[in-house]
């Protein structure tokens, strides 16, 4: 008989029922489940509306356990299936988020509040915070979201286009270098505040980007309270706290693994074109070519030896360094707490390889942050904050720009190694440097730094009773930073090569010989050690109240002391042993040294209200009065006030009824005076300002020389603060509940006191030098524009954000001399005119004949040729000299900056674009960038698009030879000058490209995880430029002196692409 497991003719009872039976029974309950489920759903209809009872199309509303999702039609009219007890979320950009629970009724209908949390932000200012509606500064501030999702190892690159008016440059991606520019409205370096604290731009470059909560900076007279250092405006940093009100706590983990590439680096010639380039570089030279044509340095047997393959190319870039290098980044993070104790945790490594092929090229660094906060009655509150980082960049001894500088002049036609023989680099190279050898720390030595920076705050703040609204604090910090660096110079050798010797028989007489040429000789170590401690004590009474609804009143008085004190030593030893100790080396010239002492010591009284008059009127006043041990005792106080007032006109009746759309038009206006003492040292009262020269100075006592100090300069006792005057203008406008903003500002700061030294000549028999005075002023004014907007189109949000500021700085009293003839005062004055600005010739064009040149009305050269460059008779007296050198550009930073951020999330994915860029900066390079053949080394690819014969060898100076044109002259031509060299650096960068993708929770939550997202992202991955044949941001000469020629060989800027994860638990 066919057994039927679902119904037997004998039913048997449960627990003796076999397995399949069981299974089927199970399936059954499964499939019947949907169907009850659907019997207990029901159709909600149901209206969408504003407080003022207008309808809101394309509202959002989701079922949060089953994810259906649906929207408003044009009458905010929707329906959905759910079961009574499911959550309903409803959204809409500019209003608040709703959640409604479903009950019996069939019919529901939703109001959505006006979302204003744009105003009700609160955002950081000078000790302490406030909503963004009531600021009356010129205040910019980003959040962890928008800096994190730049993925970079320098949190300053991570800011750059999201800042208006904070001007930040890449100068290279070399590991542990940190090279990055950033000022303020283009004034200088910026005070960098973490946490309240005042750190330097090395401190915030190191910080892991996951414990930054946000940042914002402070661009006008909001930054007086801040009183030393605060001219140039101050970034204040903000790190994350613990936050649960439940008791539990969440644990976040990121992992990022990005793969690092040059940006642009130029590619050197091969040995045939760099051969070309030498017969006609000395076939160019008319001395030596007239009356009668010199050879050919290279003939045809050369030529055809390389393309044969019987002779390589040797190229020293591809040799030394790695298309690809990794980067290695995590984090961890445990954020949590209760009623009493909040707390937060976060411990981040990374890892930055170079892109020597060494792999002696590298940077790792550890951070840590923990931040706890504990009620310990009802009205007193502690805080304890403890952060630091400890990093290690290893690099070979040799200077990473020497190796570029080497192997991109190096000629090609020069092995790396003797004979392709591993085991004998060769010798006999420019400056008998081999740029592969020297960067591998094994066999010449190595750099290596080690920094080690820790800081505790603890802070006290009470509520004093019976004063309501007024609390005092007290906080204390103490920093210890530490530096400990070996320098191990490694001798080596390289090699030259003598063949062997043959008779007439063939028999070797002399056979080879490697010959060993010693390198680096002697082997040293020097170990250099750098403590530093900084130690800051505050105490403040703060007050807070609001009166009659009406009235808010906010004041601060704060007591600031700090200590600053640093010292450095080094030791160096001669190493006879395999070695990288000191203890190894030999006591015989062995050197040892303080290289400088310092302390500096600071007090402040700072004082600050804040009136808000019913949300319209709005006012603040400050003060800072402040002494700095780097001045005189007469004269190191300095009083430092500002005020700034804001209306907020949306507010008025007149605009508030009849604009409904206007959310906050606000205009605010501020002054200050601020103070600045970084540039002026340390006031030479005891030995700064001396010269120590033992058996050298000093006085005879008893027919013996006592040492003494040497004064370099006469102390000046009235030397005191430069002063800074800022003023500021500015608009703020948000509309349509959030979906469009803007904010304009208009600044100008005028700065007097600068210091300078006097031209007045005194008696040689004085012995010393005038002092510095304070006898300069200058003065920085422009405007900046930012435009934002977001909204949300069904399940699509997205947000667009741009910005753009103009800068200009001016001398305006400049101590300087007088010339003997107009031109060179008018050439020289600097007073009273923009800075940086650019000398040179006009470019005209290239002559493109014989005949052209034969009818040139200025003098040309006799060995001018067609394809070089000539030059507009600026003054036009028939000559091209320096006469005709005028103003051609501007240099250093761009005159405009520009910055776009675009992002937008859909059911999980998201995407973020971050835009930067500068208009109206110039840049001229120099060396090998700037034509080919320098110091008879090799070239750059883009120097063959040149002019050129038509037939190799032909005689340049022969009227009938046929050209070739080409951008740059022929071999061996001057260099260009002027508005030829000085190219336009404008350019636009996509600098960031995220795409990410967040798995849906329903699907986590067996997991017991939280989030789960995945991303691919890159950095600097597209830029558009007109600049030829290197990056924008790549620097080089500035105003056309040779001080940037170094940097010309700076560690080229990286392009990195990224994969990564974060998941929260």
């Amino acid at each position: 008989m066919k057994t039927n497991f679902i119904f037997n003719e004998r039913p048997l009872p449960w627990h003796k029922v076999g397995k399949y039976p069981r299974q089927w029974a199970l399936s059954s309950l499964l499939l019947l489940a949907p169907l009850a489920t659907l019997a207990q759903q029901q159709q909600i209809e149901g209206k969408v509306q504003a407080r003022n009872d207008k309808p809101i199309a394309g509202a959002s509303i989701t079922d949060l356990r089953t994810g259906q999702t649906t929207s408003s039609d044009s009458k905010g009219h929707f329906t959905i299936n759910a079961m009574p007890g499911d959550r309903l979320q409803i959204t809409y950009v500019g209003y608040q988020k709703t959640e409604m629970i479903v009950g019996q009724q069939r019919l529901m209908d939703v109001l959505l509040n006006e979302d204003n949390t744009s105003l009700e932000e609160v955002v950081v200012v000078g000790y302490g915070t406030q909503k963004k509606a009531s600021l009356t500064g010129a205040i910019s501030s980003v959040n962890n979201k928008e800096i994190a999702v730049t993925k970079n190892e320098n949190v300053v690159n991570m800011l750059a286009g999201k800042l208006p008016g904070v001007r930040i440059s890449q100068q290279s991606s070399q590991p542990g270098s940190f090279e990055s520019n950033i000022d303020i409205r283009g004034m200088g370096e910026p005070l960098i505040v973490v946490d309240g604290i005042p750190r330097d731009k090395d401190y915030l470059s190191r910080m892991d980007a996951n414990e930054i909560e946000s940042v914002s900076v402070l661009k006008d007279a909001s930054a007086a309270v801040y009183g030393v250092r605060s001219a140039n405006g101050v970034l204040l940093v903000t790190t994350r706290r613990g936050s649960s009100a439940d008791g539990n706590f969440e644990i976040n983990y990121s992992y990022n693994r990005g793969w690092q590439k040059f940006l642009y680096v130029p590619n050197t010639v091969d040995a045939l074109a760099y051969m070309q380039l030498k017969n006609e570089q000395i076939g160019r030279d008319f001395n030596s070519n007239y009356p009668v044509k010199m050879p050919n340095i290279f003939g045809e047997t050369d030529f055809e030896a390389y393309r044969s393959g019987a002779k390589k190319t040797s190229n020293y870039v591809d040799a030394a360094f790695d298309k690809v290098s990794p980067q290695y980044q995590h984090n961890l993070s445990i954020n949590g707490g209760g009623k009493k104790v909040n707390y937060f945790f976060n411990l981040g490594h990374m890892d930055q390889m170079g892109a020597y092929k060494s792999k002696s090229l590298n940077y790792n660094r550890w951070n840590f942050r923990s931040n706890i906060d504990a009620q310990i009655t009802d009205r007193l509150r502690a805080s304890l904050d403890l952060g630091g980082y400890a990093d290690e960049t290893n690099q070979p001894r040799t200077d990473i720009w020497a190796v570029y500088k080497q192997a991109w002049r190096q000629r090609p036609i020069v092995p790396i190694y003797v004979n392709d023989n591993l085991l004998y680099p060769n010798f006999e190279m420019i400056d008998n440097e081999n740029p592969v050898v020297v960067t591998d720390s094994k066999q010449t030595g190595y750099r290596k730094f080690l920094r080690k920076q820790f800081n505790g705050i603890i802070a006290l703040d009470y509520k004093v009773p019976f004063v309501e609204g007024l609390n005092a604090k007290a906080t204390y910090n103490y920093d210890f930073k530490y530096s400990d660096n070996t320098d191990y110079k490694k001798s080596y050798f390289l090699y030259s090569y003598t063949p062997p010797v043959y008779d007439g028989n063939g028999q070797i007489i002399t056979p080879e010989k490697y010959n060993a040429h010693e390198k680096n000789a002697p082997t040293t170590v020097r170990r250099s050690a750098y403590p530093d401690t900084h130690s800051l004590m505050q105490f403040s009474l703060n007050y807070n109240r609001r009166f009659a609804d009406k009235h808010q009143v906010s004041g601060l008085l704060l007591f600031v002391e700090e200590y600053n004190k640093w010292d450095s030593f080094y030791a160096q030893r001669e190493i006879m042993v395999n070695s990288e100790y000191l203890f190894a080396g030999e006591d015989k010239n062995q050197l040892a040294n303080m290289e400088g002492i310092g302390e500096r010591t600071a007090r402040g009284l700072v004082g600050k209200f804040n009136y808000d008059y019913s949300g319209k009127y709005l006012a603040e006043f400050s003060f800072r009065y402040d002494g700095s041990s780097k001045f005189p005792k007469e004269s190191r106080w300095g009083f430092f006030p500002a005020a700034s007032l804001g209306w907020r006109i949306s507010e008025e009746s007149f605009i508030k009824d009849n604009y409904k759309f206007i959310n906050n038009l606000k205009i605010r206006a501020s002054y200050g005076k601020l103070g600045d003492d970084r540039s002026a040292g340390n006031y030479p009262s005891t030995i700064v300002g001396y010269a120590l020269e033992p058996n050298e100075t000093g006085w005879i006592f008893g027919g013996n020389l006592v040492n003494g100090a040497l004064p370099t300069a006469i102390p000046n006792p009235n030397l005191t603060w430069y002063t800074s005057k800022t003023a500021d203008l500015g608009l703020d406008l948000d509309l349509w509940n959030g979906k469009l903003g803007m904010v304009f500002d208009y600044f100008n700061r005028s700065r007097t006191g600068l210091l300078a030294t006097s031209l007045d000549l005194i008696p040689g028999t004085v012995g010393a030098n005038l002092p510095q005075e304070n006898l300069e002023s200058d003065r920085t004014f422009g405007y900046e524009l930012s435009l934002t907007h977001r909204n949300k189109i069904n399940d699509f949000q997205y947000f667009v954000n741009a910005q753009v500021s103009s800068t200009k700085n001016q001398f305006v009293d400049r101590v300087e001399s007088k010339a003997g003839n107009s031109y060179d005062n008018w050439r020289n004055r600097n007073s009273n005119r923009y800075k940086d600005i650019w000398w040179g010739k006009e470019y005209a064009g290239q002559f493109g004949s014989y005949e052209q040149i034969y009818s040139h009305p200025t003098m040309v050269s006799s060995g001018t040729l067609p394809g070089d460059y000539y030059y507009q008779d600026w003054n036009g007296d028939g000559l091209i000299n320096d006469a005709d050198n005028h103003p051609i550009a501007t240099y250093n930073m761009p005159l405009i900056n520009y910055g776009l951020s675009i992002g937008g999330s859909w059911r999980g994915f998201d995407l973020a674009m971050n835009f930067q860029g500068a208009a109206k900066v110039y840049v001229q390079y120099s060396e090998v960038l700037a034509g080919p053949l320098q110091f008879d080394g090799g070239a750059l690819t883009q120097f063959l698009d040149r002019w050129r014969p038509a037939t190799a060898g032909a005689d340049l100076f022969n009227p009938s030879t046929q050209w070739i044109q080409g951008y740059y002259p022929s071999t061996g031509s001057a260099m260009a000058e002027g508005t030829r060299a000085v190219q336009n650096a404008s350019y636009l960068r996509l600098k960031t490209l995220e795409f990410g993708y967040s798995v849906p929770k329903e699907w986590l939550k067996i997991l017991k995880i939280k989030n789960l997202r995945i991303y691919a992202s890159a950095y600097n991955l597209l830029t558009w430029t007109g600049l030829k044949y290197t990056d924008p941001e790549h620097p080089g000469s500035a105003g056309g002196s040779s001080s940037g020629d170094i940097d010309v060989y700076k560690y080229p800027i990286n392009k990195t692409y990224n994969l990564g994860a974060s998941i929260k638990f």
